[in-house]
Parts: structure tokens; C-alpha cells; sequence
């Protein structure tokens, strides 16, 4: 067996109802497993000044861990008394003690999923290599901020359209490898037909309050801005579709807007709370529809979303916003671009026209481009490992 690969996080544990975002590091870990490499998921808490919010997320975060059966595969940093931007403190180790961790990563490659690990904590692993998730966005804040760009041995993307002419993202001498994001196609086989009423639906953060700046410009990263534009989409195209989104009970005025141009909202921490409910609600869908965050769009970097490619993989045809990705993809029913509304009502009526294709080419997209075992072993490469 090669040497260990950790992949680094530090964005689950926190999220306990994200059952969306704790596939992204568990599509790697079970992905280089499957591929046979001694894989392993580090994920970082830094406390929230909550002893006892901490130790339910943690509980919360174990729980998932033993239903997946990879709990025995995780190492688990609790910072109890440390900030993620202060002064270090204690660390509770679970999984592995101290000892058997420094052992572990005393010859292992450190994936660090969106500069999760910071530097003190990997001092100890002899390779690292930073794997941006957020392309454009990400290159705009590591100008500002200490992002680990330039403190990894390696600098991975999944920005594919990173530095082609359309995209406006100043890499500033960074030598970018370009990898799409993965699914485990093992943990999303392809699906029936939808039940009679599914609907196209999405996971997202109507609001997250993120910006960067470039040249005067602002690139905002609220996923409400993005579906603004979308909200006649339901009369003009005939469909109702349905966002997860985490508004609150007193955003009235949005409620009414949604509900009055036909979109159905449902609470994501009801329909998407745990991996396993995010799985079902993704293969219980018809297919995604769903607008990119302004900043994506704006920055060209070819973005594509981790929760998309699990639809393609359950065999849902997928209807998202254009981020420089699409020039780099075979053209698929599967999976289709718009820019503008008129765009969007024409994709879901050519989906709608040949459902059963799309649904087919959906699930061979996934396995041609975004399936581990293509993806992986180009990772890996760029890494260095």
C-alpha cells in the first residue's frame, strides 16, 4: 500500500445539519480507498466558545462517521480553547491519540481542502498540497488574507477555466494544477426513473454575506442574487421547482416572492440535515435547477459544484448557471448551461422534451469526467504523491 493521503477539512464537524457538505471530503476518502491507498479524513473543529454546542457537533459529526462505516478511518482535531486565527491552545485528539497520529502523517500527503489545516498543524506532514474548492473567489482572497497559497508544495484547483481568456482571476504567478471535483460513483448508483411529482431541486445558502473585490469590482457570493433573475422561470418554463434554502422564519418579503413566482422552499435542515438525507433528497429529485453565486459567474473560473455532480451520478439531468466550466466538458443532455432566463426556459424544455436521454447521459457524465477513479489519479499526480 502507498503511503497514507489525508484529506484535510475543517468545515463539517461545525455543520451538523450540512449533510450536503459532509460528502465533500467523504467522496475523496472513500474514492482513494476504493483505489486502494491507506486514506484517511482530517477534520478540524476550532471551538465556537460553547463547550457544550462543540461537543454535539462532534457527537453529531461521529454519528455520520459510523453510519458511513469510515470512523475508524477519521482523526479528529478538537481546538477547545483556540480560535482558528488565535493563539493555539489544547488539542483533543479522536480516532487516533497524538502519538499514532504523528506516526501516520510521518510520511503522508496532506490534501487540504480550502486551506482547512492551517500551518501549525501541518507542520508535520512532509507534502501538502492546497485544494481550492472556491475558484476565483479564493484567488481574490488569498491577495488579502493568508489563504495557504505558497505555504503547500502543490496548488490544485477545481477552477478548469482558471487563466483562459474569458476569466478576468489574476493568478499572480501561482502554478494552478486544474482538477474537476469527484463523485464516489460506488455510493450514488444511478436511479429509476423520478416518482410521478419529483421535482428539479437544489441545495443552497440563500445568504452567506461573502464578497471579494477586483479592480473596483465587487463579486458577491449570495446565492439570492444569483436566483433573482430566475424567479419568472417556473410560469414561463411550466415547472415548479423547488429550492432547499435556510431563510428565515421572518424573511417574509423573499417567502412571498419565491411563493408567488412558483418556487416551492423547503428547510434544508429537515430535507438535507445528514448525508444520508441529502443522498435521498438528491435521488428523489427529477434533476437540479439552480443559479451559480454572481461571483462564480463573474469570475469565469469554471466552477462546478460538488452537489451537481451527484445528481449526474444518480442519473438526473442537471440545469446550472454557466461558469467557464461548460468549454471544457463534452457536450451532454445531461448537463446543460444558461446564461440569461431565456436560456434557462429553453434547457428545462429540451430536458423535458427527451427526459429518458438526459437521465442517460447524466449518469455517463459522471462516469467519464467526475467518477474517482478519473479523477483521483489525476489529483494525486498534480500533488505530487
Amino acid at each position: 500500500m502507498s503511503s497514507p493521503i489525508f484529506i484535510g477539512s475543517a468545515f463539517v464537524a461545525q455543520y451538523p445539519t450540512g449533510g450536503g457538505v459532509f460528502w465533500v471530503p467523504l467522496q475523496y476518502l472513500l474514492g482513494l480507498r476504493e483505489l486502494g491507498h491507506d486514506a484517511w479524513w482530517l477534520e478540524m473543529l476550532w471551538t465556537r466558545g460553547d463547550a457544550a454546542r462543540d461537543r454535539e457537533s462532534i457527537d453529531g459529526f461521529w454519528r455520520q462517521a459510523e453510519a458511513f462505516g469510515v470512523a475508524d478511518r477519521i482523526v479528529l482535531l478538537h481546538l477547545p480553547d483556540s480560535t482558528r486565527d488565535g493563539v493555539q491552545g489544547r488539542v483533543e485528539y479522536l480516532g487516533l491519540d497524538e502519538a499514532a497520529f504523528a506516526a501516520r502523517r510521518r510520511d503522508a500527503l496532506l490534501i487540504n481542502v480550502a486551506n482547512s489545516v492551517t500551518a501549525p498543524y501541518r507542520a508535520g506532514f512532509p507534502r501538502t498540497a492546497l485544494l481550492d474548492v472556491d475558484p476565483g473567489t479564493f484567488q481574490l482572497w488569498a491577495r488579502e488574507w493568508d489563504m495557504g497559497v505558497g505555504g503547500h508544495d502543490a496548488h490544485l484547483t477545481i477552477g478548469v477555466n482558471l487563466g483562459a481568456p474569458d476569466s478576468p482571476i489574476p493568478l499572480d504567478g501561482v502554478p494552478w494544477a486544474r482538477v474537476w471535483p469527484t463523485v464516489h460513483l460506488a455510493s450514488w448508483p444511478v436511479q429509476s426513473p423520478p416518482p410521478a411529482g419529483a421535482r428539479y431541486t437544489t441545495v443552497t445558502q440563500w445568504w452567506n454575506n461573502h464578497y471579494a473585490f477586483l479592480d473596483g469590482e465587487t463579486y458577491d457570493c449570495n446565492k439570492r442574487s444569483g436566483f433573482l433573475p430566475l424567479m419568472p422561470l417556473p410560469g414561463r418554463a411550466g415547472i415548479e421547482p423547488e429550492i432547499a434554502a435556510n431563510l428565515h422564519a421572518d424573511e417574509t418579503e423573499d417567502r412571498a416572492l419565491l411563493a408567488r413566482h412558483g418556487w416551492r422552499l423547503v428547510d434544508p435542515d429537515v430535507v438535507t440535515g445528514s448525508a444520508a438525507d441529502f443522498r435521498r433528497y438528491v435521488q428523489g429529485s427529477r434533476g437540479e435547477l439552480s443559479a451559480s453565486k454572481p461571483a462564480y459567474v463573474k469570475a469565469r473560473a469554471g466552477w462546478i459544484s460538488d452537489r451537481t455532480i451527484c445528481y449526474l451520478a444518480s442519473g438526473r439531468p442537471c440545469l446550472v448557471e454557466a461558469t467557464g466550466a461548460e468549454s471544457h466538458l463534452p457536450p451532454s443532455k445531461g448537463l446543460r448551461f444558461f446564461s440569461t432566463l431565456e436560456d434557462a426556459v429553453e434547457v428545462v424544455r429540451a430536458t423535458e422534451a427527451d427526459y429518458a436521454a438526459a437521465s442517460l447521459e447524466a449518469r455517463e457524465l459522471a462516469e467519464e469526467v467526475f467518477s474517482s477513479r478519473v479523477v483521483l489519479p489525476q489529483l494525486l499526480a498534480a500533488a505530487g504523491a
